[in-house]
This record gives structure tokens, C-alpha cells and sequence, in this order.
């Protein structure tokens, strides 16, 4: 699912499978496929954030019955992640005794819990903007998952946009090799599987050429609006919301404030429907600046 199917219709299709394993008495198995469901959700947006944390704490109601603790590791990992993006946990977090483990190693031992609660360390500590962090749990993941595993490319994209973002804060371009390499890797998973891939090599191309000297802006915002529509295509609300971001953000170091308010208000719009109140406060917070 992860390379062919599209991350949307692999969440769909894992909530079917939840039911059926359900109502055939093989617990095991439907929680196996709600996390993974979940998992899909989450990273593709297939479902919005609030109605996603319903959905979790559902489940992990269910596992109050059916006692799987492995499991409920899992779920608690998920919601960590959709609730911090909601609202950084403020109204929608749960006490700290429900925790999935130590925040540094929640499983020792535990390859797949690791993996799991690595890969949402990058992806929500990227959306909050913590590019230091999100650097070490990208190579925490790269230390133990296999290089051919779907999520490895997911998390090579919030790896290069995070490269681009330090060369950006710090000008230091040492990690513009490292940004050429992973889009090289993507141009290949893109050619494998264009509906969950296609936008995401797009915006690391628009993001390399804006900030490592591409200047020509009709290039630039053909490079962004490509990105943009090829989220929306793929139905990405959140990532066709930060290609908007990135190209107000390019408008804004090019002085043309007009179309950098254009583009925020726009990535203000996929945000809101994505659920995340985080990002929708950041983004207005850059529109009253240009207000």
C-alpha cells in the first residue's frame, strides 16, 4: 500500500479490514490494520485531525476491552502526534500517566515501537518547526529502519525540507549534497508511485531553487504552483497548505508582499480544513505582519 495505493485509499481500505476482523472475532488482526489505517491517516491527511482523534480515542477504548498493550503503545503514539498537531495537546492532550513510555526510548528492544514513535518524532516536531530535533529522530529512523520501506521516503521528504530550512536560517549550504541525494530518491519513488509522491518531489525542487539562489521568480512560482496543484490532486490538504507556506514565504525574501499574502492566506485555508489549529495561528501570525 505504502508504494502503489495511494496513502488515502490504504487508510480506507485498513478500515475495512478493522471491521471485518473485528466482527470475525480476530482481534488481533483488526487492531493490526486500525494502526496502520491510522498511521496512513495521519501522514496523508485522508481524514481530518479532530475527527481522526475521535477515531483514536475509539480505539483505544475498544483495547480497554480487548487488553492489547502493545497495541495501545501504537494508538497513544498516533494521538500524541494528532493532538500535538491540533493544538500542541493544550485542550486535547491526555494525563501523563496514559503515556506510551519514556520520551527518549519508549520501547528498548522493540524495534517497531521504536520505529513508529521515531518516524512521528520528524513529523511533528517538523510541523512545530523544531528543525534540530526533527534532525535527530531523522537519523534515529535512518539508524534503524530498512531503506526500502515506504515510510523511509516520507520521512526523506520532512528530512529535505528541513535541510533547506537550516540552509535557509543559517546559510550554510554544507547540507545541499544531502538535499540533491534525497530528491534524486524521490524522483524514483515518484516514478513508482506518483499519487503519494509526485508533490513531494515537486516542493523539494521549488524549496531547492528558492533557496539556494533561484531568483528568477516566474520560475520559482511556476515550481511552487506545480507543487500546489499536485497536492491538491492527491487530495494532501495539509501539504498542498505547506507548499503555499514555502511560496509565501519565498515571496516574502523577494519583497512582493502582495502575492506572499496571496499564498498565506491560501495555506491558512488548508490548514483550517486540515483541523490544525498550530499551523493556522503561524500562518496568521505572518499575515498580520503583512497586514
Amino acid at each position: 500500500a505504502g508504494h502503489l495505493d495511494s496513502y488515502q485509499s490504504g487508510a480506507n481500505q485498513l478500515r475495512k479490514a478493522f471491521s471485518s476482523g473485528l466482527s470475525s472475532g480476530n482481534a488481533n488482526t483488526a487492531f493490526y490494520c486500525a494502526g496502520h489505517g491510522t498511521h496512513f491517516s495521519t501522514i496523508s491527511a485522508e481524514t481530518d485531525l479532530p475527527s481522526l482523534l475521535l477515531q483514536i480515542d475509539y480505539y483505544l477504548r475498544l483495547l480497554e476491552i480487548y487488553k492489547s498493550e502493545m497495541a495501545k503503545k501504537f494508538f497513544l503514539c498516533y494521538r500524541e502526534t494528532v493532538s500535538t498537531l491540533i493544538d500542541r495537546g493544550q485542550s486535547t492532550g491526555i494525563e501523563a500517566k496514559l503515556s506510551y513510555g519514556d520520551a527518549s526510548d519508549p520501547g528498548i528492544g522493540n524495534k517497531p515501537v521504536l520505529e513508529v514513535f521515531y518516524f512521528h518524532q520528524v513529523f511533528r516536531n517538523y510541523w512545530l518547526g523544531y528543525s534540530e530535533r526533527c534532525h535527530h529522530y531523522v537519523q534515529k529512523c535512518f539508524a534503524i529502519s530498512k531503506p526500502g520501506h515506504f515510510f523511509i521516503y516520507v520521512i526523506k521528504f520532512y528530512h529535505g525540507l528541513n535541510s533547506l530550512d537550516m540552509i535557509k536560517k543559517q546559510a550554510n549550504y554544507s547540507k545541499s549534497k544531502e538535499v540533491d541525494e534525497i530528491i534524486a530518491s524521490m524522483k524514483v519513488v515518484a516514478s513508482q508511485s506518483e499519487s503519494n509522491f509526485r508533490n513531494k518531489l515537486e516542493l523539494l525542487e521549488a524549496e531547492q531553487y528558492g533557496v539556494t539562489g533561484g531568483h528568477i521568480v516566474a520560475v520559482a512560482f511556476h515550481a511552487y504552483n506545480t507543487a500546489i496543484a499536485s497536492a491538491q490532486k492527491a487530495k494532501f490538504v495539509h501539504e498542498q497548505g505547506l507548499a503555499c507556506e514555502k511560496a509565501g514565504f519565498y515571496c516574502k525574501r523577494m519583497k512582493d508582499n502582495e502575492k506572499s499574502l496571496m499564498y498565506f492566506n491560501q495555506a491558512r485555508e488548508c490548514y483550517e480544513k486540515w483541523g490544525s489549529t498550530v499551523k493556522v495561528d503561524f500562518i496568521q501570525k505572518e499575515v498580520s505582519k503583512l497586514m
